[in-house]
């Protein structure tokens, strides 16, 4: 694309993809890998990971999944759509994970496929860890009580599986108002913000792989960058697409704090009260109303900016359709849970 060349970029450097190359290994990403993968190494039942959108729960779980060598550990992940997952539909998909190739539709019936499936697993050495990223999504108390539920499947008196869960605060709200299950998690992860240096690294280095040079983004832009997206990966990958582009419609070879503030603007996080993330970056970005104030002059120069381009633009064309020897004839073409699983133990 036109601005990408702009700025002497192979490919976009910002898509929210859990992309493999782009992977940057923060502190607080390595932190987090490391107490999930001590806790499955360790047998334990149930793990958390909570982040926030965009904060990279989904790169910390596939690397976790990654770790988990075949000759030690049955390991499957699953994603979880919203609105999408009940009960039933967890408890078959996880079956299948299994190799449960045609799972019955009674309950009883599924569960003791599952804890067949999970022992055969143990006699052969091995143990069992299902991970379930957006387990938000779970939050509906027969849910989660269900899925948690088979954490109580045992053998030999060892627990068969290892359950993480990776999610929203909304993940974490449902678990802290059930005692039950909170009094079962073995581990708890935060996966918390980047701070401004490592947010500023994080950017260069997505350039960088993207074949550009430190120079496209502005010292003062990556300040914006952190402090309006509270220094949350998936936002700052965001509104630095965005803030790239409102440099090149401005003819800048680097993109600046006013160009953040311009994207920012057009985004509207703050306006959208029913937005997960907005709150999110009002808390985390204390400093940001400030950061708002200042630059009201500079967003009014980049408008007027904006529309010298466009006017400049226009008339080019217009003229050179008027000069031509004639006008086109034509236009472009148009072209119940706990009991069963007790019930399943005793029999």
């Amino acid at each position: 694309m036109e601005h990408l060349h702009h700025f002497k970029l192979g490919e976009d450097p910002f898509r929210n993809e859990p992309a493999i190359k782009f992977l940057f290994e923060s502190r607080q990403q390595q932190e987090a890998l490391l107490r999930l993968d001590r806790a499955v190494r360790q047998a334990k039942g149930l793990c958390v990971l909570i982040g926030a959108v965009g904060a990279g729960k989904t790169m910390v779980v596939r690397q976790l999944l990654d770790n988990l060598e075949e000759e030690v550990f049955e390991a499957s992940m699953l994603v979880v759509l919203n609105g999408a997952a009940d009960a039933a539909w967890m408890l078959t998909r996880f079956a299948r994970q299994l190799g449960v190739e045609d799972p019955p539709k009674e309950r009883e019936a599924l569960v003791a496929e599952i804890y067949d499936r999970l022992a055969i697993i143990r006699e052969d050495g091995r143990h069992a860890v299902l991970i379930i990223d957006d387990a938000q999504t779970l939050a509906e108390p027969e849910t989660l009580n269900t899925v948690c539920g088979l954490l109580k499947l045992e053998y030999e008196d060892r627990r068969l599986l290892t359950l993480v869960l990776a999610g929203t605060s909304d993940l974490a709200d449902a678990l802290a108002g059930n005692p039950a299950l909170a009094h079962r998690v073995d581990a708890k992860v935060q996966l918390a913000a980047l701070d401004p240096a490592t947010s500023a690294a994080y950017i260069l280095h997505r350039v960088r792989i993207a074949g550009g040079g430190p120079a496209v983004f502005a010292s003062d832009a990556l300040t914006a960058l952190h402090e309006l997206a509270g220094g949350i990966p998936g936002l700052m990958n965001t509104l630095a697409d965005n803030a790239l582009f409102e440099a090149f419609l401005c003819g800048r070879s680097a993109v600046t704090a006013v160009d953040v503030e311009r994207a920012h603007r057009d985004l509207s996080w703050e306006a959208s009260p029913k937005s997960e993330d907005a709150p999110q970056v009002a808390r985390a970005t204390p400093t940001a109303p400030k950061l708002h104030s200042a630059p009201a002059a500079a967003l009014g120069a980049l408008d007027a900016d904006l529309d010298t381009v466009f006017t400049q633009s226009a008339e080019a064309e217009a003229t050179v359709l008027f000069d031509s020897p004639r006008m086109p004839d034509q236009g472009p073409p148009k072209d119940e849970p706990d009991d069963l699983f007790a019930e399943l133990l005793e029999d």
